[in-house]
């Protein structure tokens, strides 16, 4: 198969944990009728000038998100952090092993992140200790999945999988960190509160075609960049264009895009889910 002449984007989910409309609430994004203020769980997906697929994350709206953009073949998973809302739907990931001649999918993440995943997911990470000859494998409903974890601390580190250039960083989340990346032009920053001094001199050197960030809300937030704090680190990389990704229902897909326009010289705007990004 010939490779794509661009590396290719599409936008899984745009939201944030909750997901937009979230259940029960009356505002005026979740009860809008604009499509683009409908948002799965954040998450993306990339076709490489390689011709490889990689997903980017697997949440809770996974099956969802595959069945609508058909994506039936997967040849690698990143997992940024452990966190429900890029994890739980790493079951769903059953049907592309089933379909895989070689049946085994590969999942990179970070270290510090292995342990959470391999205790929430023992069935799938853990099956000689899960599984024995009094508690057979019965059914066969498991994705078979190999965990990849690389060491990544405070520094830049450059990782090449399957022939793909990729630099990995930690930013800083909550309680924990998130692994956010740089290939071939375009850097994904999604949860964070902080983009430290060393990455962010990093990105601005490789002038970015394009940049991804976390943009939850225009509120102050302990664990999220906020509007102001997202627009302040674009300035200060300058990429060529930069999407706005993990939005709440605080801020709706027209009054971002407005705020955008209004605070910068070149593209920057509101990802939307199934929206498709070349770089």
């Amino acid at each position: 198969m010939n490779g794509l002449k661009q590396n290719n984007i599409t936008i899984l989910g745009s939201g944030t944990s909750t997901g937009t409309p979230i259940i029960g609430c009356h505002c005026k994004t979740c009860l809008s009728d604009h499509p683009h203020d409908k948002r799965l769980r954040a998450s993306i997906f990339l076709r490489t000038k390689q011709n490889h697929h990689i997903l980017v994350d697997a949440t809770p709206d996974l099956r969802y998100q595959l069945l609508r953009q058909k994506i039936q073949y997967i040849d690698f998973v990143l997992i940024s952090h452990e966190h429900a809302d890029h994890v739980h739907g790493i079951d769903d990931l059953r049907q592309i092993c089933f379909q895989k001649t070689k049946q085994e999918l590969d999942i990179y993440c970070a270290q510090l992140h292995q342990p959470y995943l391999v205790e929430r997911f023992p069935y799938i990470f853990q099956r000689e200790k899960f599984f024995n000859k009094d508690r057979p494998i019965l059914g066969g409903g498991i994705p078979i999945l190999k965990l990849k974890a690389f060491e990544l601390k405070d520094q830049i580190k450059h990782l090449e999988i399957m022939g793909e250039p990729f630099t990995f960083f930690l930013l800083p989340h909550n309680y924990t960190k998130t692994v956010c990346f740089y290939h071939d032009g375009f850097a994904y920053l999604p949860d964070c509160h902080e983009v430290t001094a060393n990455v962010i001199e990093f990105l601005t050197q490789q002038k970015l075609r394009l940049l991804i960030i976390n943009c939850l809300q225009e509120q102050d937030h302990q664990t999220h960049l906020t509007v102001e704090k997202s627009f302040a680190y674009i300035h200060k990389i300058r990429p060529a264009q930069a999407g706005l990704i993990h939005m709440n229902h605080n801020l709706s897909h027209e009054e971002l895009t407005r705020l955008a326009k209004e605070n910068f010289d070149f593209p920057v705007f509101p990802v939307y889910d199934t929206q498709n990004l070349n770089y």
